[in-house]
Protein backbone atom coordinates (compact mmCIF):
# COMPACT_ATOMS: atom_id res chain seq x y z
CA UNK A 1 0.00 0.00 0.00
CA UNK A 2 1.56 3.26 -1.01
CA UNK A 3 2.77 5.74 1.53
CA UNK A 4 2.69 9.60 2.01
CA UNK A 5 5.09 11.92 4.03
CA UNK A 6 3.63 14.97 4.81
CA UNK A 7 6.19 17.64 5.25
CA UNK A 8 6.01 21.26 6.62
CA UNK A 9 2.37 20.37 8.34
CA UNK A 10 1.03 24.08 10.44
CA UNK A 11 1.70 23.13 13.94
CA UNK A 12 -1.96 24.11 14.28
CA UNK A 13 -3.25 21.19 12.00
CA UNK A 14 -0.88 18.81 13.34
CA UNK A 15 -2.40 19.87 16.99
CA UNK A 16 -6.15 19.80 16.07
CA UNK A 17 -5.61 16.34 14.29
CA UNK A 18 -4.15 15.05 17.26
CA UNK A 19 -6.56 16.71 19.52
CA UNK A 20 -9.35 15.03 17.39
CA UNK A 21 -8.06 11.61 17.55
CA UNK A 22 -7.60 11.46 20.80
CA UNK A 23 -11.21 12.43 21.72
CA UNK A 24 -12.22 9.52 19.18
CA UNK A 25 -9.65 6.91 20.94
CA UNK A 26 -7.65 6.33 17.43
CA UNK A 27 -4.54 7.40 16.20
CA UNK A 28 -3.75 10.13 13.94
CA UNK A 29 -2.57 8.37 10.74
CA UNK A 30 -5.75 6.50 10.85
CA UNK A 31 -7.77 9.82 11.19
CA UNK A 32 -5.65 11.75 8.70
CA UNK A 33 -6.13 8.67 6.44
CA UNK A 34 -10.05 8.74 6.96
CA UNK A 35 -10.05 12.57 6.01
CA UNK A 36 -7.86 12.15 2.81
CA UNK A 37 -9.94 9.26 1.84
CA UNK A 38 -13.28 11.09 2.24
CA UNK A 39 -12.61 13.81 0.69
CA UNK A 40 -10.58 12.48 -2.32
CA UNK A 41 -12.25 9.13 -2.77
CA UNK A 42 -15.76 9.59 -4.86
CA UNK A 43 -18.69 8.63 -2.78
CA UNK A 44 -20.03 6.14 -5.95
CA UNK A 45 -17.15 3.87 -4.02
CA UNK A 46 -19.90 1.64 -1.70
CA UNK A 47 -19.48 -1.28 0.29
CA UNK A 48 -20.83 -4.56 -1.07
CA UNK A 49 -23.90 -4.53 1.24
CA UNK A 50 -24.88 -1.53 -0.67
CA UNK A 51 -24.57 -3.10 -4.35
CA UNK A 52 -26.32 -5.88 -3.25
CA UNK A 53 -29.45 -4.14 -1.98
CA UNK A 54 -29.27 -2.11 -4.95
CA UNK A 55 -29.46 -4.85 -7.59
CA UNK A 56 -32.68 -5.89 -5.42
CA UNK A 57 -34.56 -2.48 -4.57
CA UNK A 58 -37.81 -2.35 -6.00
CA UNK A 59 -38.49 -6.35 -6.59
CA UNK A 60 -41.45 -7.69 -5.82
CA UNK A 61 -40.81 -10.41 -3.17
CA UNK A 62 -44.22 -10.86 -1.25
CA UNK A 63 -43.70 -14.66 -2.71
CA UNK A 64 -40.50 -15.21 -2.07
CA UNK A 65 -40.25 -17.62 0.67
CA UNK A 66 -36.89 -16.67 2.69
CA UNK A 67 -36.94 -19.48 5.91
CA UNK A 68 -34.05 -21.04 6.57
CA UNK A 69 -34.00 -24.95 5.81
CA UNK A 70 -33.00 -26.40 9.28
CA UNK A 71 -32.21 -29.62 8.51
CA UNK A 72 -29.14 -30.45 9.83
CA UNK A 73 -25.78 -30.49 8.61
CA UNK A 74 -24.46 -34.09 7.51
CA UNK A 75 -20.37 -33.97 7.00
CA UNK A 76 -19.73 -35.47 3.58
CA UNK A 77 -17.92 -39.06 3.71
CA UNK A 78 -14.05 -38.12 1.69
CA UNK A 79 -13.38 -42.20 2.46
Amino acid sequence: MPQILVRQLASEAHRALKARARQQNRSAESLAREILEGTLVPESRTGLGTRMAALWDGADLLDVDLTRDQTPYEPVELE
